[in-house]
């Protein structure tokens, strides 16, 4: 029985395997950790002026809560996925969703004012991951569908298996 290799391709380029397996799961683990456990300081880095005070209203605890288990499931989701197939059209499939999502988390935050996406210098931490981020998520997840990077990846492992 031989055994099928459950890492990514080594035709993925390694800042895009470093991205997607483990810095964008580590930072969804850390959203879900803060909209579960950290309700107020979540509420309060979105929206100062519309966080609920204490106590916490129990349906908008609700909510945060189901906002923490999809962000976990993102997690899970994306580390076991990806690492789960070499197929590179596995992951850009599975890439363009999460893209999709990433333009409707960044159109999200347009309540909270046009400032939000170039007054750097306000930013908060819950800033920090709503827009510049999932705008580094969003660039890098372009140039992923978009085979950037991939020639090099291409022609080492050519050569690789020409000076074998």
């Amino acid at each position: 029985m031989t055994r099928k290799s459950t890492t990514p391709s080594p035709g993925v380029p390694v800042l895009y395997r470093l991205v997607f397996l483990y810095v964008e799961p580590v930072s969804t683990l850390l959203g879900a950790i803060y909209a579960h456990y950290y309700q107020h300081t979540y509420l309060s880095q979105t929206h100062l002026a519309s966080a609920p005070t204490t106590p916490m209203p129990i349906s908008t605890s609700i909510v945060l809560t189901q906002l923490a288990n999809l962000y976990l499931l993102l997690c899970i989701n994306e580390a076991m996925v990806l690492r789960a197939t070499t197929d590179v059209t596995v992951w850009k499939t599975f890439l363009f969703g999460l893209l999709v999502a990433d333009l409707g988390h960044l159109y999200s935050v347009r309540l909270v004012g046009s400032w939000v996406y170039w007054q750097y210098w306000k930013w908060n931490a819950i800033d920090v991951g709503n827009v510049p981020f999932v705008m580094f998520l969003a660039v890098v997840r372009t140039a992923f569908l978009f085979d950037v990077g991939f020639e090099k990846a291409k022609a080492k492992a050519k050569s690789k298996s020409k000076t074998r």
